[in-house]
């Protein structure tokens, strides 16, 4: 078989082992893959890319994240000096080029690949092509965690804007932006702003969702959350029963963890709540 065979050959190897879940197994043969390839091809045939992607993205996948952000920096010269790769696979690359930095905390690094990355594609892109819209909402992401919360709801609400001219407000992923809208409101200290937009949502993800739907939930373990540690016992205890009757099928218990580490990222104590 011809080289270009056998590396998509390889690429779809590398989706099987993804599939069963075998990570080390998919960093490999995309590993082998790629130096094969290198050995035949031009250094920036578009599979040999694609394939040395694929190893660096398992290897942040499995916590190797000095390897994979090395194998990525090489990666990413090789493709801006590509000036005939379809800008699809450059886009794809530069997203997951971030990967090592938001593995690790390294939040500022992370953000300054999806702000450049952001930049050219706004350049180069329809505004409503969904990479763009995905390339924003990580580099709202990043910021949020390095606690830059203004700039990550400026961005979210960008994205909001653009959805709505092709969805309904009913929209799951619309929805969701106004959940991190709340969040990053309220971890930016207008705490009663953000738990006023958290109650509006919640009933709104009642409506269009349902109250069996895991967003719904998320949104009301929040609210209850707050409610309990401010004491406010009637607020909780309606939440609560809500959350007893109508919870998502797959959670044994009420999952608290999202609501209990945001606080905690807050560094609040129940002090400050009453």
């Amino acid at each position: 078989a011809s080289m270009e065979l056998r590396l998509e050959a390889a690429k779809l190897c590398v989706d099987w082992h993804a599939s069963l879940g075998a990570y080390e197994q998919c960093r490999k043969v995309a590993a082998d893959a790629a130096r094969l390839g290198a050995s035949r091809l031009e250094r920036d045939h578009p599979l040999i890319l694609m394939l040395r992607n694929s190893e660096a993205y398992w290897l942040a996948v499995l916590g190797n994240a000095d390897m994979a952000a090395r194998k990525f920096s090489a990666l990413v010269c090789d493709v801006k000096n590509c000036p005939n790769l379809d800008p699809q696979i450059a886009f794809a690359i530069r997203n997951n080029s971030a990967m090592p930095w938001k593995n690790t905390g390294k939040w500022a690094r992370a953000a300054r690949v999806y702000r450049e990355l952001l930049a050219d594609m706004e350049h180069q892109c329809d505004e409503e092509d969904m990479t763009v819209l995905t390339v924003r909402d990580n580099l709202a992401e990043v910021l949020s965690a390095d606690r830059q919360y203004e700039e990550a709801i400026r961005l979210y609400e960008t994205n909001m804007d653009i959805l709505l001219r092709f969805v309904d407000h009913g929209d799951w992923r619309v929805l969701r932006l106004r959940s991190e809208i709340a969040r990053n409101t309220w971890m930016g200290g207008d705490r009663a702003v953000g738990e006023q937009l958290w109650t509006v949502l919640a009933e709104d993800c009642r409506r269009y969702l349902g109250d069996r739907d895991e967003l719904t939930a998320r949104i009301r373990t929040i609210l209850l959350t707050l409610a309990t540690l401010r004491g406010d016992e009637d607020t909780a205890m309606s939440i609560a029963r809500k959350l007893k009757d109508d919870h998502p099928d797959d959670w044994a218990d009420v999952d608290m963890s999202e609501a209990i580490a945001m606080i905690a990222e807050s560094g609040l104590t129940e002090k400050d709540f009453q």
